[in-house]
């Protein structure tokens, strides 16, 4: 039970030591059999409660939990996305914690920690930075209900070209057409010829339904919108597209 614990311990830690700068994201997925589901989101509580004490002590500035709702294959499983945003207040920040959620102690979050971990069958983690994005939302309100996560694969020697289209070109384009909120992040640790994933962007909506009509939706483009998707098709590849739901998130 010592390693899990250690395991778990290790996880929560591993953006504290991202480098200075911009907001740094940790997004930790796992999928865990469906039959877990109900037992693992009546346990996921106690380890909101550890998210909580690090956001009131100013070690992390969000949480949020998500599932994926349109896995590539048909599948007895369900993946979560768990995500924590750190700034650099954040991660400057040396205050120690106890770790222990209200009202457990060691013993007992060990064994929740067991119990929790051996839902997963699959896990995977990375860390990106946010390099810009927008947010339509009034302020102080709850994050939107859906998340469309775009996975991007860009020439190597052209990322600079690449984040200049994205935010001058089709981060308006996005904002015009109603989008709840958008970003653009980069990966900063999973890289390498079978990684290749180097960029996400992040489109969310307030609705299903808006996904769906968007997608749906089949409109003439103008030039200069063809002439920007074709210039950017050059220098990236979108490996694909996942749709989100808003599971859970701290105030």
């Amino acid at each position: 039970m010592k390693k899990v614990l250690f395991l778990f311990t290790l996880l929560i830690g591993l953006s504290v030591s991202a480098q200075e700068g911009e907001m740094r994201i940790n997004m930790w997925y796992g999928t865990i059999n469906n039959s877990d589901v109900e037992e693992h989101l009546v346990l996921e509580k106690h380890f909101k409660s550890i998210w909580k004490q690090q956001k009131d002590a100013g070690l992390l500035t969000k949480w949020e939990m998500w599932q994926l709702i349109n896995p590539s294959e048909a599948t007895t499983e369900t993946t979560y996305l768990y995500v924590k945003f750190y700034s650099e207040e954040n991660r400057k920040n040396s205050v120690q914690l106890s770790g222990l959620p209200e009202g457990l102690d060691a013993e007992t979050l060990e064994v929740i920690t067991e119990k929790q971990m051996s839902h997963f069958t699959k896990i995977y983690s990375t860390d990106v930075s946010y390099k810009g994005g927008f947010n339509n939302s009034v302020e102080g309100s709850k994050p939107a209900d859906y998340a469309v996560i775009n996975s991007m694969s860009v020439d190597w020697y052209s990322q600079a070209n690449y984040e200049s289209m994205e935010l001058q070109t089709f981060m308006p384009l996005n904002k015009k057409n109603g989008m709840r909120a958008w970003a653009l992040t980069k990966v900063l640790n999973q890289l390498g010829v079978e990684r290749k994933t180097n960029y996400y962007t992040v489109d969310f909506y307030n609705t299903l339904e808006e996904i769906y009509t968007q997608r749906s939706n089949t409109s003439k483009m103008s030039k200069s919108v063809i002439d920007a998707n074709k210039k950017i098709d050059k220098i990236r590849t979108l490996l694909s597209s996942d749709i989100f739901r808003l599971v859970d998130y701290l105030d």
